[in-house]
């Protein structure tokens, strides 16, 4: 469910960026490559209240979208992140060596002392 609310989520906010780019603005935008074709099929103001219903409701889709990716992570399983940092915390505890019992220690030979006669 997570993995499709996040698929869902890029695609809202491409269009999103799309459709507020195409808007036109006082700096232009591109509303001079977009907007002049979408005001030849939607006539001259219906470009520009069809990109303002469509920012509004892309926007709406977004917020809802955010609350239920929220939602998600926060009452139901754990997600994949935090599974891989429980996997490595398992790993660490299993490569730390065992306290092992101490050898006994083995008296030093004491040199041979060479004969003097």
């Amino acid at each position: 469910m997570y993995t499709v609310l996040m698929i869902i989520h890029v695609i809202i906010s491409v269009a999103l960026i799309l459709v507020i780019l195409a808007q036109s603005s006082k700096g232009g935008a591109l509303d001079g490559m977009v907007g002049g074709a979408a005001s030849n099929v939607l006539g001259g103001q219906g470009a520009s209240k069809f990109l303002k219903n469509a920012t509004q409701i892309l926007a709406v889709l977004f917020m809802l979208n955010c609350i239920l990716l929220a939602f998600q992570l926060k009452g139901g399983k754990a997600s994949a992140s935090s599974k891989a940092v429980e996997k490595m915390k398992e790993e660490q505890v299993a490569e730390q060596p065992l306290e092992q019992e101490e050898l006994p220690v083995l008296p030093l030979e004491e040199p041979v002392k060479e004969a003097t006669e």
